[in-house]
């Protein structure tokens, strides 16, 4: 059975048609989102850990795009049936606007009929991948407190010196794969991002990483698609911690005019001492500058050629105000998603405090922003995000063993602290409610975690 959108179909979603994602340990998903079952290395978004973790076995994208599993997916979802790998979508787990709205109504509204008519029932399609998300290292000079090693080198480097993968924990930061791993992406992966590039098939690059801002792909690339003149047809875009936006002899927003679309999300959780403290090595200043550097791309591409990505964290909450007024001074977009939690350790989740305390944060921010609303409509996306936040459950309504994670979740961040010579600053930041500072002070510390 096949059911378009346009026929009722609430579960179809363009991302098996046309998108293909890698992440820094070339593990093959649907998208960035999808929940699905780790054939060989956990990744941030999925909590199972694979079948077996001794054998490293990545498969090319030939491989995979017509696979019997992406087949299923594709056969199941044209029939409109929810499936589990789409959680994150279905449930709006990480965001009221999910990513398949943005491949739907936003990226390829246009290609939902040659989808169907191309895709046999059995799932099998004759399309090829025009949207790339390749991931091809987790190169990154940032420590971000809601993100971690598969995704930084930064954090990775840190791990190995606080003896964090001993006893296999993380296969594929293990001296056996890691080098395998290097191999692949530079031999397999690259070059099947470069063939789709000379094909002149690509229609949009995601570029998020790590940090692509520090790879010589993405530069090179760049500079190829703008050079040939095909950049004309390609959408851009990026997360990006937007550190640096000049790398060698490249300079950013030199060649982002010459694209289709651009779409900058530029990572930030908050301002100041908190975001410091939060995305570790940030520099606050350098970044503002770099970010109005990039403003002109609002009046080119229709107000999100840059915006605010903003994660929502506990610590960040206190200077969520700062960004509004921010954001409104610069009149800037916002996206807003809220830091995921596999379980109750999770301490930069600020569902990760107590209904008593968090909604009155909640609140203060919510009627602040419905004032700032008035003024100016942007302000009305924190009114939703944070409202949404609001009747989220915390871990204490949610989690049987929430103790437990509390202990475990504020050890892990004391050590980090310690090592990070950080030490007082996540008190200092909480500070500004006594009541969080109070219940925070209260739960015990285990130095042997």
């Amino acid at each position: 059975m096949k059911i378009k959108p346009s026929e009722g179909n609430k579960t179809f979603c363009m991302a098996p048609f046309s998108h293909t994602y890698l992440s820094p340990q070339s593990e093959r998903r649907m998208c960035c989102a999808s929940r699905e079952k780790a054939t060989w290395a956990t990744q941030y978004i999925d909590a199972q850990k694979s079948e077996d973790d001794s054998t490293y076995r990545p498969t090319t994208l030939e491989e995979y795009w017509n696979s019997p599993y992406m087949m299923d997916i594709r056969k199941r979802i044209m029939a409109g049936e929810e499936i589990p790998q789409c959680t994150v979508c279905n449930d709006k787990i990480l965001n009221i606007h999910t990513y398949r709205d943005y491949f739907n109504k936003s990226l390829f509204p246009h290609k939902i009929d040659e989808a169907f008519d191309k895709t046999n029932d059995d799932g099998y399609t004759e399309l090829k991948p025009i949207s790339y998300d390749y991931r091809v290292n987790n190169l990154c000079n940032f420590k971000c407190r809601m993100c971690g090693d598969q995704l930084s080198s930064s954090w990775e480097a840190e791990n190995r010196i606080m003896g964090h993968y001993d006893g296999g924990s993380e296969p594929w930061a293990s001296k056996e794969f890691k080098p395998v791993i290097e191999k692949f992406q530079k031999e397999v992966a690259e070059k099947e991002l470069w063939d789709a590039v000379y094909e002149n098939r690509i229609e949009e690059i995601y570029w998020v990483g790590g940090e692509p801002l520090m790879w010589d792909i993405h530069w090179d690339i760049m500079k190829y698609l703008v050079d040939s003149g095909l950049s004309k047809n390609v959408v851009i875009r990026y997360n990006t911690n937007l550190s640096n936006i000049r790398y060698k002899d490249h300079y950013l927003y030199d060649y982002l005019p010459h694209f289709k679309n651009v779409n900058i999300c530029a990572s930030i959780d908050g301002t100041g001492k908190v975001v410091e403290y939060v995305r570790h090595g940030i520099k606050w200043d350098r970044w503002l500058e770099n970010f109005k550097e990039g403003l002109f791309l609002n009046k080119i591409y229709n107000r999100f050629g840059i915006a605010f990505d903003l994660t929502v964290t506990l610590p960040g909450l206190f200077s969520i105000k700062d960004l509004i007024d921010l954001s409104l001074e610069l009149d800037v977009e916002t996206f807003i998603k809220t830091t995921f939690a596999f379980d109750s350790t999770i301490v930069m989740s600020p569902l990760f405090a107590p209904r008593e305390i968090l909604e009155p944060i909640l609140d203060d921010i919510i009627t602040y922003a419905e004032e700032k609303s008035k003024i100016n409509d942007k302000a009305k996306k924190y009114v939703e995000c944070f409202t949404e936040i609001r009747s989220k459950k915390t871990f204490q309504e949610e989690y049987e063993n929430w103790e437990i994670g509390q202990i475990k979740g504020k050890s892990r961040i004391m050590k980090i602290d310690i090592y990070r010579n950080n030490i007082g600053k996540i008190e200092e930041i909480f500070s500004n409610y006594p009541p969080l500072l109070e219940w925070w002070s209260k739960i015990p510390v285990n130095h042997n975690i």
